[in-house]
């Protein structure tokens, strides 16, 4: 597994103390210093101009401190790790309570930074997972959407039935149930019935997955419509729907399901 690499910005008003953890952090593999700065605004300005995974503060600096600059960093649109390095022992509380990654008091030790940088590129990693995760479900998401889109056509809410050389568009909301009759399948509506040239899968893809439900090889129902579940005994059910005189099979399959989606 290809580690991650981690991009680091060293920010230290004293030259000698730069010089050192640069040496020590270009003994790590897979790191790469993007820059150093001497005080905090030089370090803000750095961080806008450049990609930069984790900051290394000294914590007394003049002007801005090592805190304020990490109080500023979380205000970035793109907010790096930071990680303390300081001769003074008494802050990390504050320190973490600002969310560092670590806090290291001087002198430094190269097993000690080897430290940081692992809990950077697991935090980076974990990062990099989650964005992927969201870009996937969010990429899933629109497909569904498209495809619903493209499966309605240009009449999302109503049905085109071609029929004695005209085409009537039916409202959605007024269809009761589809049911499979040998080649055609008959479209029954609220005031009228319809016989179509579609087929019953292709009416599924088409018709509102909301509203509408496949209880059975042959029959589509508008849930809207249902009335009454009537248990036959050795699991088979009929539906009974508003002002509609036909038995709709429940298939012993579908049964569970249609029991989810009325919340039953």
């Amino acid at each position: 597994m290809v580690a991650v690499s981690v991009k680091i910005l060293i920010v230290d008003d004293d030259e000698r103390d730069r010089i050192i953890l640069r040496y020590v952090l270009e003994q790590i593999k897979g790191v790469e210093i993007v820059g150093e700065a001497v005080h905090g605004l030089e370090a803000l300005m750095l961080c806008q101009e450049k990609e930069v995974d984790l900051v290394f503060l000294d914590i007394n600096m003049p002007e801005m401190d090592g805190l304020e600059t990490a109080r500023k960093l979380k205000q970035l649109k793109n907010v790096p790790l930071f990680a303390f390095i300081t001769i003074n022992k008494d802050l990390a509380v504050d320190a973490f309570e600002l969310e560092a990654l670590d806090y290291i008091v001087k002198p430094i030790e190269q097993n000690r930074i080897e430290l940081t940088i692992e809990r950077a590129r697991q935090h980076l990693g974990d990062q990099e997972i989650m964005e992927e995760m969201i870009n996937t479900s969010v990429k899933e998401r629109i497909n569904f959407i498209l495809d619903r889109y493209n499966n309605y056509g240009l009449y999302s809410d109503k049905l085109p039935v071609r029929e004695k050389g005209k085409i009537s568009l039916l409202n959605q909301n007024d269809i009761v149930f589809c049911e499979s009759q040998g080649k055609k399948v008959y479209i029954c509506t609220y005031n009228e019935g319809f016989l179509s040239n579609y087929t019953l899968n292709e009416l599924e893809k088409r018709l509102n997955s909301i509203n509408f439900f496949r209880a059975h090889q042959a029959y589509i129902v508008n849930l809207n419509y249902i009335t009454e579940i009537l248990n036959l005994g050795d699991s088979s059910y009929v539906l009974h729907l508003e002002n509609c005189d036909k038995d709709i099979i429940l298939s012993r399959s579908k049964a569970k399901l249609l029991r989810q989606r009325l919340g039953i």
